[in-house]
């Protein structure tokens, strides 16, 4: 694996630029794609950010690596949203006193959602079978949003019911 700062420098580096460059913004991004309404095939969104070889990548190169990493990160949401969804929390970026900068993940989870647009629209615009589920998400848009530790537990709660709005669906489309 790459720690944290190889894998930003991997990524900022990779042409066509991937749809997240900043660890922020790629727990966004993986965070739409697990909570979603269906399974996304890694085939699809993987070589998006680690290049199209890398599946197949000897172990030693940066590639490989890079691989390493990402499936870790998107590991890591896909257990805490699973096993302790009351405790798990976005990663956004941190600020002064305790704030928290979400834009980056925000711009990430929205890229995420583009794998299925059509059955993302009822929750993204908030309309009215969906409960406005996104609200919290949707608030933190602006790019001078900053959240307290009560806005990153609103942003908690609106992914886990998302997760759940979902899950009947997703676990339908499971290959």
């Amino acid at each position: 694996m790459l720690d944290e700062a190889l894998f930003v420098e991997f990524l900022r580096k990779r042409q066509p630029q991937p749809p997240a460059i900043t660890m922020d913004g790629l727990d966004g991004y993986l965070t739409a794609l697990i909570i979603g309404p269906r399974f996304i095939d890694p085939r699809k969104w993987i070589p998006l950010f680690v290049g199209d070889t890398a599946l197949m990548a000897p172990e030693e190169t940066a590639e490989a690596r890079a691989l390493q990493t990402l499936v870790a990160a998107y590991n890591a949401i896909s257990t805490g949203l699973a096993e302790t969804p009351d405790a798990w929390r976005p990663r956004l970026a941190p600020r002064d006193k305790g704030a928290f900068d979400p834009f980056f993940w925000w711009i990430g989870f929205l890229a995420g959602t583009d794998f299925a647009p059509r059955i993302w629209g009822p929750v993204l615009h908030g309309q009215p079978e969906t409960g406005d589920i996104i609200a919290p998400i949707r608030d933190m848009s602006e790019p001078r949003t900053i959240l307290d530790q009560n806005g990153v537990i609103g942003v908690a709660k609106a992914v886990v019911a998302i997760r759940t709005y979902f899950m009947p669906r997703r676990a339908k489309s499971r290959i």
